[in-house]
This record gives C-alpha cells, sequence and structure tokens, in this order.
C-alpha cells in the first residue's frame, strides 16, 4: 500500500507541496496538501484526516446541491448516450457492461436503451438504495473490492477516478472485469486545462477561492491529458483516445452562480485553440 504522501501514480515520494487546503472548505471535503509529483508531475492530495475520506461518501452524498442535475438531468442523459454509441460492439451479441460509480443508475438506464445488459456498483449506499428502487441491479461495493474476472464487454467510470486515493487499483480492477478485447471509458477532469491555470494564478496573487473549488472539495487525484494515459498504459490498457471538451454550463456540478458560469465558460473558449479544456473522456482496451 502507497504511503499516503507517495504519487499514486509512480509512487515516488519526492514532491512539491501546491497548496495548503487541510482547513475544510465544504461539509464533504477531504482536506490535505495538494501536492505535485517531482518524477512524473502528477496532482494528488496528501490526505490528512483520513476519516473524512469515508465520511464523504455517507448518505449525505445523496444530497449534495445539484447533483441530481448532475447525475441525472437531460444534458447528462444525452452524454452518457453519446459516450456509448463511440463503442464498437459486435452486431447480434448484446454486450454487458459495468458501470463503476453508478450512483442512482442513470448510465445503467441509458446504457440499456441501446441494447446494453448493464450492472453497477457504489460506494454510496443512499445513491445505490435510490438505484435498487428503480430496478437496476447496482451493488453497494468500493472497486476494490470487486473480484469479476473477464465478464465485461465495456466498463465506464464517470466523475468517479479523481476521488480515489490509489487511482491505479480501480484501474487494476477494470482490467481484471473486462473481457481481453473489452473498453474501458473514463471521464474526469482535465487539470491541465485554462479553467485550472487561471485558478492556479489567482492563487499566487492572493485570490484562493477558485484553487479551493477545483482541488479543495472530495477529489483526491487530480489527472491531466498526459497522466491518464500514463496511469492506463502502467495497468496493460491500450489508449485508444482521449478527447478534451469544454466544461458544461448546463451540467454544474453544484450550486454555481450565474457569473462564475460566464466566466468559466469564457475561459473554456480561450483555452479550446490550445487544448486546454477542462473535461476529458478516455477510451482504453484490455489486449485480446
Amino acid at each position: 500500500m502507497l504511503d499516503a504522501a507517495c504519487c499514486p501514480l509512480c509512487g515516488a515520494c519526492d514532491h512539491d507541496v501546491m497548496f495548503d487546503l487541510r482547513a475544510v472548505s465544504k461539509p464533504l471535503s477531504v482536506p490535505g496538501l495538494v501536492a505535485r509529483c517531482r518524477r512524473c508531475a502528477m496532482w494528488f492530495k496528501i490526505i490528512t484526516d483520513p476519516a473524512r475520506l469515508d465520511a464523504a461518501y455517507g448518505d449525505d452524498y445523496a444530497t449534495v446541491d445539484g447533483a441530481d442535475q448532475y447525475l441525472a438531468g437531460d444534458a447528462a442523459r444525452a452524454f452518457f448516450r453519446k459516450m456509448l454509441s463511440e463503442v464498437a460492439v459486435t452486431p447480434g451479441v448484446v454486450p454487458r457492461l459495468l458501470d463503476i460509480g453508478a450512483g442512482q443508475g442513470v448510465l445503467l438506464e441509458e446504457a440499456r436503451r441501446v441494447g446494453y445488459e448493464a450492472e453497477g456498483i457504489d460506494a454510496c449506499g443512499a445513491l445505490v438504495r435510490k438505484a435498487q428502487a428503480r430496478g437496476l441491479p447496482v451493488a453497494c461495493m468500493r472497486a476494490d473490492d470487486l473480484d469479476a474476472r473477464e465478464q465485461f464487454d465495456v466498463v465506464t467510470m464517470t466523475d468517479v477516478i479523481e476521488h480515489v486515493p490509489a487511482p491505479r487499483r480501480i484501474l487494476a480492477a477494470a482490467y481484471r472485469a473486462l473481457k481481453p478485447g473489452g473498453t474501458l471509458i473514463v471521464y474526469t477532469p482535465n487539470h491541465r486545462g485554462a479553467v485550472v491555470a487561471l485558478g492556479t494564478l489567482l492563487h499566487r496573487i492572493g485570490a484562493g477561492f477558485a484553487v479551493h473549488e477545483i482541488f479543495g472539495g472530495n477529489h483526491v487525484c487530480f489527472f491531466d491529458d498526459r497522466s491518464l494515459p500514463l496511469a492506463l498504459d502502467r495497468e496493460g490498457f491500450h489508449v485508444d483516445a482521449v478527447r478534451l471538451f469544454p466544461y458544461d454550463p448546463s451540467r454544474p456540478g453544484g450550486a454555481v452562480s450565474p457569473v462564475s458560469l460566464a466566466v468559466v465558460t469564457a475561459v473554456e473558449w480561450v483555452g479550446r485553440p490550445f487544448n486546454r479544456m477542462f473535461r476529458m473522456l478516455a477510451f482504453a482496451t484490455k489486449p485480446a
């Protein structure tokens, strides 16, 4: 098991502390020091209160302001359908899909509508109960405990990998669960985006609110378009594509003011010509 102060990607314990976020900024925040690995440039949080990591995903997690719109709104459903449309499936065969971090099961509903046999797992009991109440096969468990082997054609992880302190373990679990030739889809923020660069700049001049928004919540690993492919490669995947696209103002992840949304949208458009957008979608294959 990696030491909490070591890089979750390469294991090196040589890092620079970028931000001190040990003060809790939100009820479900995971406090810590945001560090950057000197060896592989991975950003991660040195968690100073491990008990808050478990507490962050208790029943209160299901009632976070804005969660229903983000996870289950029309924009989310459209995104999931578009994401699944990019996966090649064998004609005449019903493909099996596992959603890690399934929440209340919206992605499963969309997967079923386009022909998948879909099931999921999630660590938040309250969200799992919501999914089960709608008849969806979602089990309450962590990905570390998943023992499925070569059962699924597709594994999805949307807004999950940034929440786990040992992301390579969750990627290894996904690799085991996939059939040879199966596809893993990972959706997570890109921390080389222009929004992050602006937040870092504001922090240097004494305005820390943006850094607290980006790094101060319950995210503990901060991938970008270089570190995520590296992590996938180290767990044996072939990286097929990494797509970057702007933050979607129709899907705010919480209570966001109209002014903040306008600023974020404008910054994203500035970063677009330089491929510095905040959202990242990776497709990777388990070799046959």
